[in-house]
This record gives C-alpha cells, sequence and structure tokens, in this order.
C-alpha cells in the first residue's frame, strides 16, 4: 500500500514540475514572437532608472521645458496660429533655483512679477506670429545654488490670437 501512495506522490509532482515549465515556456514564446521580438534587452532590464521608452511619438503638453546644455527652452508641441500674446508663470524653489535671465528673439518680455516661488511672464508682439512646433519660444539662464534635482513648472499659461481671444495651454514641468 504504501508503494501506491509514493508513485502517486511522485507522479503528482511530476505533472506539476511539467505543467510549469510548460507556462513557463509558453509565456517566453509568447513574448519574444507575438509582443516584442525586436529588442529583448529592453523587457528583461530590471532598474526603472536604467530604461528610455523610445517612441516615434511623445505626447508633451502645449508647451513645455527642455534644457539644452547650461540653458531651458520654452517649446511648443503644437502649431499656433495669430498670436499677439503669451502669458504663463513659473514655479520654482527660490532657495536652490535662480532665474537670471529671460530671453527671446521674437518677443517683448515683460516680467509682471518676480516674487520668490513664482515668476509671471507676458510675451508681447507688435504683430500677430504663426508659431511651429518644436520651436523656441524663450530661454531661460537659471542657475543652481546646490548641485541637486529642482523643478521648473509652468502654470497658468495661455495666449491670446489677432481677435484678442484667450486660449488656454496645457503645460508641464522639468527636473533638472
Amino acid at each position: 500500500m504504501k508503494d501506491i501512495i509514493k508513485k502517486y506522490k511522485n507522479h503528482k509532482i511530476i505533472s506539476n514540475i511539467k505543467i510549469v515549465l510548460a507556462s513557463l515556456t509558453l509565456a517566453v514564446l509568447v513574448n519574444f514572437f507575438l509582443l516584442d521580438w525586436t529588442i529583448i534587452q529592453n523587457n528583461i532590464k530590471t532598474s526603472i532608472l536604467d530604461t528610455k521608452t523610445v517612441t516615434s511619438h511623445e505626447e508633451k503638453a502645449d508647451i513645455y521645458l527642455e534644457k539644452i546644455n547650461n540653458d531651458i527652452y520654452l517649446k511648443l508641441s503644437k502649431n499656433i496660429n495669430f498670436v499677439k500674446t503669451i502669458s504663463l508663470s513659473f514655479a520654482y524653489n527660490p532657495e536652490n533655483l535662480n532665474i537670471e535671465d529671460i530671453t527671446s528673439q521674437y518677443w517683448d518680455i515683460d516680467l509682471i512679477s518676480n516674487t520668490p516661488w513664482i515668476t509671471q511672464v507676458i510675451l508681447n508682439i507688435e504683430k500677430d506670429i504663426n508659431l511651429r512646433w518644436g520651436g523656441d519660444i524663450i530661454k531661460i539662464n537659471a542657475n543652481k545654488k546646490l548641485n541637486t534635482s529642482e523643478n521648473l513648472n509652468i502654470i497658468n499659461a495661455n495666449f491670446s490670437d489677432k481677435n484678442e481671444k484667450f486660449y488656454l495651454l496645457t503645460t508641464s514641468s522639468i527636473t533638472f
């Protein structure tokens, strides 16, 4: 009687191992051949800090910040036509980040307030202008006192067109 129970337990263990191995093999094959068989190493990475998303079109806000070398540029992700003014505010930590200069090649820049934590900016131009995606609107020269991670956020952004009609813009932030 003992041999039958022992044989049954061995058979059950072997059956379970076969099921697990078959499931693992099937999962690997589905992953490689059906989901993503182009770059296997990106799927195997375990570190979030080491992964990079590679897409042909990345969804961005209407206006966003991009750091190039030591300068920060305000850029567009959409075409905007007949623009007369753009107004926006920057929120940041003034204890570590100092915005020294905001310049533009097209716009007259009015700093409404440069109080700690929030800088409000209005960009004016005499004639209406058509802005294209990827174009630089302004260049920000900012310096950090300490070499730590800082955020620069765009808030309350809008623009007016040649008919003085206001439109809200979606915004984003940058960490550098």
